[in-house]
C-alpha cells in the first residue's frame, strides 16, 4: 500500500495562517526539507536557485520570510517574484532555469488561510512520492543535507520584471490575434490576478471593465472571484460585456460568463476548446484529459469529432500527470482548472480565458452559441446519511443493481458511489441519456444502501 501524505493535500500544504502546520516554524522546516529534495548544486558548484511568488493575503509576508530563512539556511538562493499568479511562478521557474519554484497561497480559500505549494524547475507539480520525501525530512525521519556556512549560505534577490514577463507570455499565447472591440468584465478576486490579467487583455486591445482588484490583504475571494459565479453574472450585466472572466486568489482557475450573463463551468470551457482544437487538428493524440467528475456529454462530443476522453482522480495534478505521460495538450477540471499544455505546465486562468476569447474571435460566435456544443447528460444524484462506512464493495444488494445499471448505460453513462470525506454521507451519482431511467435506478440503489447501512 502506498504511503499517505501527512501535510500535503491535493494542492500543497494549506491551513489557517499561524496555526500548525502553517506557522513560521513549520514553514522554515518545510523550506529546508524542500531544499534537500529539490535543490541540487550545479556542476560548477553554484548554489541552487528557487523562485518564490505569493498571492495578496496579509499572512503571505510572514510565511514568505520564514520560507526564505529556511531556504537560505540550506544554501538556496531565493529570487522573489512578488505578488504573481501560481502559473507565473511555474513559467518563471522554467524560463529562468531555477531548480524549483514555491507559491505562498491558499487559492480560493478565505484570507485567514494560507498555503505553500511547490513546482519543479520545469514548472510541473510534485508527485506524491516527492512530497512524501519532503515530509520525511520535516518530521525528522531521515537525514537532511548539512547546513552550509560562510559563502555557502543562500542569498535573496528580487525579480523586477516578473509581471511583465508573465503578461508577455500570456499575450504570446494568442499567436498575434487581437481582441479589439471586445468588452470583457474581469473579476480579479482581489488576488494575484489584480496585477496581471487586465494588463494582458489591454495589450490585446480589449475594452476591460475591471472589478474586485483592490487587494488590501484581507479581502481576497470575499464575495467575489470564480467561486461566486452569481457576482460575475451581475458584473457582465452591469458592464454589458461580451464575456466575463473571474479568477481565484492565485489565478490558476477561471470562471467564464457569456454575454447573456450565464456562467459556464469547466466542462463547457473544455468542450469549446476541444471542439476547436479537433477541427483544427491541434489536439494532441486527439485526446482530452478530465477527472471522474466531468459530465459524460464531453465523451459524447469528443468521440463524435473523432477524439477520445480519458479520466483521472479528482485534482488537477492527476490530470497534469496523465497529460505529461501521454503527451497531451488539453485537460482540466469541472472546477475551472484548465490546462492548455502548449502554453502552461499548470492550470492557468489567464491563458485559459484568452484561448476561449480567441475562439470567439476566430469563429465570430458569441459564447452563448459556442457553449451549445456540449449537450450535458442528465444526472440523478442522492446524498444519503449512513450510520457506518463499510467498503463500498460490501454493499451487496446495491452492487447488484449498480452492475445492472452500468450494463444498461454502456459507454454512454456511469454510476459513481463514494463516501463523503467529512460527513456521515454516501454520495450517489448516475449519469446517462434517459432521465426517467436514471431517477428510477437512483431510487432502487438508494433503497438498497439505506436498508443495509442507513
Amino acid at each position: 500500500m502506498s504511503e499517505k501524505r501527512q501535510f500535503f493535500g491535493t494542492d500543497g500544504v494549506r491551513a489557517v495562517a499561524n496555526r500548525h502546520p502553517m506557522t513560521p516554524e513549520f514553514v522554515l522546516r518545510l523550506g529546508q526539507a524542500a531544499a534537500a529534495v529539490l535543490g541540487s548544486r550545479t556542476e560548477g558548484g553554484d548554489r541552487p536557485r528557487c523562485i518564490i511568488g505569493r498571492d495578496t493575503r496579509a499572512s503571505g509576508e510572514m510565511l514568505e520570510s520564514a520560507l526564505i530563512a529556511g531556504l537560505n539556511s540550506a544554501g538556496v538562493d531565493v529570487v522573489l517574484a512578488g505578488m504573481v499568479p501560481t502559473p507565473a511562478v511555474a513559467m518563471l521557474a522554467a524560463q529562468t532555469g531555477a531548480n524549483f519554484g514555491v507559491v505562498v497561497s491558499a487559492s480560493h480559500n478565505p484570507f485567514e488561510d494560507n498555503g505553500i505549494k511547490f513546482v519543479h524547475g520545469n514548472g510541473r507539480k510534485l508527485s506524491d512520492k516527492t512530497e512524501i520525501a519532503i515530509e520525511k525530512i520535516v518530521l525528522g525521519n531521515t537525514e537532511e543535507a548539512t547546513r552550509p556556512e560562510g559563502r555557502g549560505i543562500g542569498r535573496v534577490s528580487r525579480m523586477a520584471d516578473s509581471v511583465e514577463r508573465y503578461v508577455a507570455h500570456a499575450v504570446a499565447s494568442m499567436g498575434g490575434l487581437r481582441l479589439d472591440g471586445m468588452r470583457v468584465a474581469l473579476d480579479n478576486a482581489h488576488g494575484a490576478a489584480s496585477y496581471t490579467s487586465a494588463l494582458a487583455l489591454e495589450q490585446l486591445g480589449a475594452d476591460v471593465q475591471v472589478f474586485h482588484s483592490e487587494p488590501d490583504g484581507f479581502n481576497i475571494n470575499e464575495e467575489c472571484g470564480c467561486t461566486h459565479s452569481e457576482e460575475l453574472e451581475r458584473l457582465v450585466r452591469q458592464s454589458q460585456a461580451q464575456a466575463g472572466i473571474a479568477h481565484d486568489g492565485d489565478a490558476d482557475r477561471i470562471a467564464l460568463c457569456d454575454e447573456e450573463a450565464i456562467a459556464l463551468d469547466g466542462d463547457e470551457l473544455m468542450a469549446i476548446a476541444a471542439e476547436s482544437m479537433l477541427r483544427k487538428g491541434t489536439l494532441k493524440q486527439n485526446t482530452l484529459a478530465v477527472t471522474i467528475m466531468s459530465n459524460y456529454g464531453l465523451d459524447d462530443l469528443v468521440s463524435r469529432l473523432g477524439g477520445r476522453v480519458i479520466r483521472t482522480n479528482v485534482g488537477d495534478r492527476y490530470v497534469l500527470e496523465e497529460m505529461h505521460s501521454r503527451g497531451l495538450n488539453l485537460g482540466g477540471e469541472q472546477s475551472g482548472h484548465i490546462i492548455f499544455g502548449d502554453w502552461a505546465t499548470t492550470g492557468d486562468g489567464l491563458i485559459a480565458g484568452l484561448q476561449v476569447l480567441k475562439i470567439m474571435k476566430e469563429t465570430g460566435e458569441p459564447l452563448s452559441h459556442l457553449r451549445k456544443c456540449l449537450k450535458k447528460f442528465p444526472q440523478a444524484a442522492r446524498n444519503l446519511r449512513v450510520r457506518s462506512k463499510p467498503p463500498i464493495t460490501e454493499l451487496a444488494d446495491a452492487q447488484k443493481i449498480i452492475k445492472e445499471t452500468e450494463k444498461k448505460l454502456g459507454d454512454y453513462g456511469r454510476v459513481l458511489l463514494r463516501y463523503s470525506g467529512t460527513e456521515s454521507l454516501i454520495r450517489l451519482l448516475i449519469e446517462g441519456r434517459d432521465v426517467e431511467y436514471l431517477e428510477a435506478q437512483a431510487d432502487k440503489i438508494a433503497s438498497a444502501i439505506l436498508a443495509q447501512i442507513g
